[in-house]
């Protein structure tokens, strides 16, 4: 008997008719593992753990790993309420990236068939929804199933990693004279409406966005082997710090993409109100330590710090080494495209003489990504330094003995001053004037510098902007809050009591306090003296908003 075959599941699991196997596999994806960590230690395919997953998620009425994972989180502590409402659906608009990818017609049957089976393929390892019109037609819709702020940067490397299997198989398999012209393609953004879950995500009945037609009007007008960028997506690139296309038409053939995956940014303004920080990361080129663990809440900068750290490194003759993780369990990376595994970055580290390594969004590595580099840490070679960060809280077996050679750093809010300085820095360098009162975005900040930055960009026919509802509805997709819950207390101007709740929400008021407990342990909600509201305005706006009629839909997303 394996290690895997000795887990003893709960008795709720085994009463869903899930067989040993899948029982096995579904531990596993709690443990973080990607379907080719399963099936390397199951010793089985990957097409048999592919489906496996999918009878999983039909046992147990859920539509991806995340929902498949909380309800074993459930069945461990079952309360009953989770159970019997996680079924209940809501007509919601929720922030998406649409990919749209277009065949040559040209190209026979056989390449056809291959185009539609690595979308659904990569739709399945990245959490997208793969929708398909016609033959040798897709889309992936990124953020239905689980918002994310990575959902660009994961959406540009299924597009890299699409073309690049397409292509090899034409060039070695059917010897076509031109492999280069194989796709086009689009990658827009906006608000899609469907029906949602009330902890999160799309329950699978309805999706329906003016948004795939825009996709594929600006697809059709691309150039041949080219990915369009529509505005919303380059805006969106621009708020979470990736690099955006340089040609004025927004375009990018597929063999450059892996360009965007350049650490270094243009629109950086200087570093403001984090001094003190400033000085960990110099202290950490000077060799005074080796290793810094950088954690914060999202919206706060860490990126920024790991930019500024390589500027220095790289004026200090030492070798970069820029690694991103994504949700998907794979990474980001200019050096390193396709990169699954991050011993090769280690091998590589490991011959150079002079290095800072930095690895950003740790949060998202796999339980075995993190068992390589927890061993990594506690065997540095001389002469290199790292930066290791993510959302809090970061945990690592580190040897006692070396604790002395590591810091952590935790990024707090930045006060007041700091953030009006921000947001006159920020409208001296892009002369963009606010379109509302400077004192009210500092207060609706709450010391959040990307809150602040997107806050300028308000307008009244655009409030919010499709950035912030992103960054903020990823937040409560990830912690499992009830968006029943959010929208019965957004709609009101004043806190709500727990009676005025059960009328709205037509639940148990014992399920409702657990729900309202759960949400303020989150931060999202306060519950004092009977009453509810949201402990920011900010998160109450998003939430109204995106339960709102669809009558502003076009003009937030900027299609036409």
């Amino acid at each position: 008997m394996t290690r895997h075959e000795s887990l003893i599941m709960p008795e709720a699991i085994v009463m869903a008719g899930l067989t040993q196997r899948q029982q096995q596999i579904l531990q596993l994806m709690q443990q973080g593992k990607v379907n080719k960590e399963i099936a390397r230690d199951l010793d089985i395919s990957l097409g048999t753990v592919k489906q496996h997953l999918v009878a999983i998620f039909k046992k147990l009425n859920v539509q991806n790993r995340t929902m498949a994972v909380a309800r074993l989180a459930e069945f461990k502590d079952q309360t009953g309420f989770n159970a019997a409402f996680a079924q209940e659906t809501l007509i919601a608009r929720r922030p998406a990236i649409v990919l749209s990818l277009k065949v040559n017609s040209q190209l026979p049957q056989a390449a056809m068939k291959l185009f539609h089976t690595c979308m659904a393929d990569v739709a399945f390892d990245n959490h997208a929804l793969f929708m398909s019109r016609e033959r040798g037609d897709g889309d992936l819709i990124f953020g239905l199933k689980r918002s994310s702020t990575h959902d660009i940067r994961t959406a540009i490397r299924v597009a890299a990693r699409v073309f690049h299997e397409m292509k090899t198989y034409v060039t070695e398999q059917l010897q076509y004279n031109d492999p280069n012209e194989i796709l086009t393609g689009a990658l827009v953004a906006g608000l899609i409406s469907v029906s949602q879950n009330r902890f999160g995500g799309w329950s699978g009945e309805t999706v329906g966005s003016h948004v795939l037609t825009w996709g594929h009007r600006l697809r059709d007008s691309a150039n041949t082997n080219g990915l369009v960028f529509d505005l919303p997506v380059t805006a969106i690139m621009r708020a979470f710090d990736l690099t955006v296309p340089a040609s004025p038409s927004g375009q990018l053939s597929f063999t450059e993409l892996h360009s965007l995956n350049h650490w270094d940014v243009e629109c950086d303004i200087p570093l403001i109100g984090r001094d003190k920080e400033f000085c960990y990361i110099r202290d950490l080129l000077a060799e005074k330590y080796r290793v810094l663990l950088l954690e914060g809440e999202s919206g706060m900068g860490k990126s920024r710090l790991c930019r500024e750290a390589a500027r220095l490194a790289i004026q200090e003759d030492r070798q970069l080494f820029y690694i991103r993780a994504l949700p998907s369990g794979f990474f980001g990376s200019e050096d390193y495209p396709y990169l699954e595994h991050l011993d090769l970055v280690f091998s590589d580290v490991n011959s150079a003489k002079k290095s800072l390594l930095v690895l950003d969004d740790t949060h998202h590595l796999t339980a075995d990504n993190k068992v390589v580099l927890t061993g990594f840490l506690n065997n540095l070679p001389e002469g290199t330094q790292v930066i290791v960060c993510g959302r809090q809280p970061q945990r690592y077996a580190l040897n006692e003995t070396l604790q002395s050679l590591y810091r952590l750093l935790h990024l707090a809010r930045l006060d007041d001053a700091s953030i009006m300085t921000l947001i006159d820095k920020t409208v001296s360098l892009t002369g963009n004037l606010p379109g509302t009162d400077l004192s009210h975005i500092v207060a609706l900040a709450r010391g959040i510098p990307i809150f602040a930055k997107e806050l300028l960009l308000s307008t009244d026919d655009s409030p919010l902007s499709l950035s912030l509802m992103i960054t903020i509805a990823s937040r409560i997709d990830k912690f499992k809050v009830d968006w029943k819950l959010l929208y019965c207390v957004a709609t009101h101007d004043q806190p709500v009591n727990l009676e005025r709740l059960g009328d709205l929400m037509q639940d148990d008021l014992v399920y409702i306090k657990a729900a309202i407990e759960h949400a303020e342990v989150l931060g999202v909600l306060v519950f004092r003296s009977g009453v509810t509201s949201f402990r920011h305005p900010l998160v109450q706006n998003v939430v109204s908003y995106l339960f709102r009629p669809n009558d502003t839909v076009n003009a937030i997303s900027g299609y036409p």
